[in-house]
């Protein structure tokens, strides 16, 4: 099971465990009465979060940075150039095609799944615009542009294992793909439903 529940929530709930002993501890060992013991626990769970907050690392990370090499992007079969800014629209890239194209991706790992393919640039030089997709909004679409994913059919594409692949590897939005059925609402949108 993928733990796709958002740091802070965590961090909240740990909090608010912390602020209800502290509040006990206060008000029966200590004897603060309740306005003190109020203050008291919201000081402790206040540095608590904090602590954590600042000493957050997660195990999962931990565990894919140890196993887990860097590795050398696919051959591309047409030339790859850096994502273009967003307010700026990518280069146009002669005969680009859905045959293993593939950008430097910084920070990606190898942990789950089957890397789905990847474009250089959007066919025509007209992406799709994949804010269609539910949950999908202008700095995940810019995300995806970055990946190489531009068009309602390459999502419609994917199978479990790509699908995998992408929950793992969606810097900042880990799991939304399943999560949001992405897979569905390509299909949907690209006419193949």
């Amino acid at each position: 099971m993928n733990n796709t529940a958002p740091i802070w929530m965590g961090i909240a709930a740990i909090a608010g465990l912390v602020f209800i002993v502290a509040l006990g501890v206060a008000y029966v060992l200590y004897d603060l009465g309740l306005n003190g013991s109020v203050f008291v626990a919201v000081v402790v769970s206040g540095i608590a979060a904090v602590a954590l907050a600042l000493g957050w690392r997660p195990a999962r990370n931990a565990h894919h940075a140890a196993a887990v090499e860097p590795t050398m992007p696919a051959k591309t079969t047409a030339p790859v150039a850096d994502p273009a800014p967003a307010a700026a629209a990518p280069a146009p890239t002669p005969a680009a095609t859905v045959a293993e194209v593939t950008p430097i991706q910084p920070n990606v790992t190898q942990a789950a799944g089957k890397k789905p393919t990847m474009l250089a640039a959007a066919r025509n030089n007209q992406p799709d615009d994949l804010k269609q997709i539910s949950g999908v909004g202008p700095k995940l679409e810019q995300t995806l542009h970055g990946m190489g994913i531009f068009h309602f059919d390459q999502i419609a594409s994917w199978g479990p294992d790509e699908l995998a692949w992408m929950d793992d590897n969606l810097q900042g939005f880990k799991g939304r793909a399943s999560r949001d059925g992405w897979v569905a609402q390509a299909k949907a949108l690209s006419g193949g439903a």
